[in-house]
């Protein structure tokens, strides 16, 4: 709806007028009824109205005067003025300012002001449904530019494709890679907190103005799109057979320019591409390929040549799992937040310093998750609307390993009210300090005598207690804690049956596995895939999550 502002120093008028003007009917909304010209000044400083109806002489500041000024702040205000004044003067200066109509006062009837309102609200409807119709086609004419863009960028990534099928729209938007050297950067840009910016479009605009604005003599930018938070900028002309100083330099100020967006941050690698289609081309694949793994690993605000960036390494990352989950295990049934902060933050710099995969550290932290989720729902005896599948979508969207380090606590976080509620469950201290003595002591023989020595309590009353507190016996409780722990050694470690059995306390690997396949229905052997199959699909280590 629009609004309408009324100004006159005569009550009966401003009255009259808000009485008398269908406002619902011609969609319109009363702004302000205001009793000079100052008072509607004041009015419209906080608020501007849509239309404007005025009185011409009234003190402190009269209608032209207000009108001149409305018009400053607003030059497509609408205005109408009353006046008793029959002077051409008057009208003649209304209609310099460019008045929508000029009434006497003694002619004002409730259809004249209606009229005139309808045909005023019609015109702004009109100008309004234009100025969008400008805006979408404007806009479509943004998104095709940048999908022309992206189209090339993916054609000059496809080695299957001949060169004719991306240099004669390369060279339109000013990339002719047979005439010049180039310096393409990879830029990945995210919100302040390391999540992606939301708006592609604003975002590819946003880093193309700001490498048109450092470029120097002689030198051309085109920022091509890869994806919501990535893009090459190929930077032409001037470059000789590579970066001097002077461009890298450039590229310093680009840096600053992106770092100074507000909430927005970037990381920049740049490769140095030597004359030819053919070198563009590799170079390019090579950006898009090393530099996006790169960004896993660069802080926001990096600036490194591509070559300069150590490879990562080749060692399994695996191969510290078992450790990591038994450390972090403990933390979790601990309740500890400070020391799974601690023990998070200490795996994640390991693999800072070494440089693993992004795609193997994905895997080992999903492992890692996933494998804490299933433990916390066997303890917990119940079915979750918990998804692996969406575990895996969260974590490959994550791209950098910041985040993945801040989801991965918050993970731990969330769940950290159902391990207290867990143990809670009991109404007696010693019943949750027996549950957790039995989860650390996991690797040796535990009987019933030893934790009712270890809560004080005569070992008949302790039994009783315990079965009426969970509703099993406590050796029960104690060989179900130790079968779920043997399924994870199992599906996530090369040990064999017989060092399973012996890490959770069985000197005799039969009674193990007599035991394992009353609680699982499978024997050791059939559980891991080692012998036919489980459920009837052939089963392998717990290694098998794709990101």
């Amino acid at each position: 709806m629009y609004s309408v502002m009324l100004v006159d120093d005569d009550y009966p008028v401003l009255d009259f007028l808000s009485a008398v003007i269908p406002w619902n009917e011609l969609g319109l909304t009363l702004h302000s009824a205001c009793k000079n010209g100052l008072v509607a000044l004041e009015k419209a400083q906080a608020g501007m109205p849509d239309i404007v109806i005025t009185d011409i002489g009234m003190p402190y500041m009269d209608g032209i005067e207000l009108i001149r000024e409305l018009k400053l702040m607003n030059e497509d205000l609408r205005v109408v003025v009353l006046s008793c004044m029959d002077d051409f003067t008057y009208a003649q200066q209304a209609v310099k300012l460019m008045v929508s109509d000029y009434i006497l006062k003694e002619m004002i009837s409730r259809e004249l002001i209606t009229g005139l309102l309808q045909e005023i609200g019609d015109e702004l409807r009109r100008r309004d449904a234009d100025k969008a119709q400008t805006l979408k086609w404007k806009s479509m004419a943004e998104n095709q530019k940048v999908l022309l863009k992206q189209s090339v960028l993916r054609r000059i990534a496809a080695r299957e494709l001949p060169d004719t099928e991306w240099l004669p729209d390369a060279a339109e938007l000013g990339i002719v890679p047979e005439l010049t050297a180039n310096v393409a950067v990879l830029c990945r840009v995210s919100g302040s907190t390391g999540e992606p910016v939301r708006d592609d479009l604003a975002l590819m605009a946003l880093v193309e103005s700001a490498a048109e604005a450092v470029l120097q003599d002689g030198t051309a930018a085109v920022c091509l799109p890869y994806s919501g938070r990535d893009c090459v900028l190929v930077f032409t002309g001037g470059m000789g057979n590579g970066a001097s100083a002077g461009h890298i330099s450039m590229l310093g100020k680009l840096r600053s320019a992106v770092q100074s967006m507000p909430g927005v941050g970037a990381s920049f690698q740049y490769l140095c591409i030597p004359p030819g289609s053919g070198h563009f081309r590799e170079g390019i694949i090579t950006l898009l390929t090393q530099g996006r793994e790169n960004a896993f690993y660069l802080k926001p605000g990096g600036l490194t040549g591509l070559k300069e960036l150590q490879p990562f390494t080749g060692e399994d990352l695996f191969q510290h799992y078992t450790e990591a989950s038994r450390e972090i295990r403990e933390a979790f049934l601990e309740e500890s937040a400070g020391r799974l902060e601690e023990l998070l933050s200490k795996w994640m710099d390991y693999i800072r310093v070494k440089r693993f995969a992004p795609r193997q550290v994905k895997e080992w932290v999903l492992k890692l998750l996933y494998d804490n989720q299933m433990r916390l729902m066997a303890r917990q005896q119940f079915q979750s609307t918990f998804s692996l599948e969406m575990l895996h979508d969260t974590i490959t969207a994550i791209e950098h390993i910041d985040s993945l380090e801040e989801w991965s606590l918050q993970f731990f976080y969330e769940r950290l009210p159902v391990i207290r509620e867990m143990y809670q469950e009991t109404r007696r201290d010693e019943i949750k300090k027996v549950k957790q003595y039995v989860d650390r002591h996991l690797n040796r023989k535990i009987t019933l005598e030893e934790v009712a020595e270890y809560t004080h309590l005569n070992s008949s009353y302790f039994s009783r207690l315990f079965k009426k507190e969970t509703g099993m016996s406590f050796i029960h409780y104690v060989t179900h804690t130790k079968m779920e722990h043997a399924k994870e050694l199992l599906d996530q470690s090369p040990q064999s049956v017989e060092q399973v059995a012996e890490q959770l306390g069985y000197e005799n690997k039969s009674y193990f596995t007599k035991l394992f396949k009353l609680h699982t229905g499978f024997t050791p052997g059939e559980f891991r895939g080692e012998e036919g199959t489980r459920n009837g699909q052939p089963q392998g280590t717990g290694r098998n999550y794709s990101c």
